[in-house]
């Protein structure tokens, strides 16, 4: 199977509604994981929704980006300009990023390399996330919005 074929699979079966549909996604995952490679992502990324019937198995997701290595930080950013339909997940992406502080170093320069619609959304999400919760978010926020060298 191709990765578009597992992207489409993760798609149709993110709402997680059925056993059969749980087990599907977490073998397709799986599989995407063994490939160990950070572009594959993206289409990971594909695979999540807000509006999901089992959230334990959604954060399977979360975990399996997390452990690929490589560039996955750039891929995870690109990744989620795609979740639209998953803005809460993608602000869960980025509350576990900010709770790190090695990878809250990393984030600027990763933010410079990203294309231009990447970046603005994902200034946005942090934008919000510093406005939902000032005292947590806003040092973490501003010293990556500070350090970023390309235009905002």
């Amino acid at each position: 199977m191709d990765i578009k074929e597992m992207e489409t699979i993760l798609y149709k079966t993110r709402e997680l509604m059925t056993e059969s549909d749980v087990a599907l996604y977490e073998k397709t995952i799986a599989e995407i994981c063994s490939y160990n490679n950070p572009k594959y992502i993206v289409n990971m990324c594909i695979g999540f929704y807000d509006d999901t019937e089992d959230e334990e198995i959604m954060f399977g997701l979360v975990h399996a980006i997390e452990s690929i290595g490589g560039d996955n930080l750039y891929w995870t950013f690109v990744g989620i300009e795609h979740m639209k339909e998953a803005r809460n997940w993608s602000k869960i992406i980025l509350y576990r990023i900010l709770n790190d502080e090695e990878e809250i170093k990393k984030v600027p320069s990763v933010m410079d390399a990203l294309p231009q619609k990447n970046r603005k959304y994902i200034i946005d999400l942090l934008e919000e996330i510093k406005d939902e919760d000032y005292d947590m978010f806003s040092r973490s926020v501003d010293f990556i919005l500070g350090q970023m060298k390309m235009n905002k």
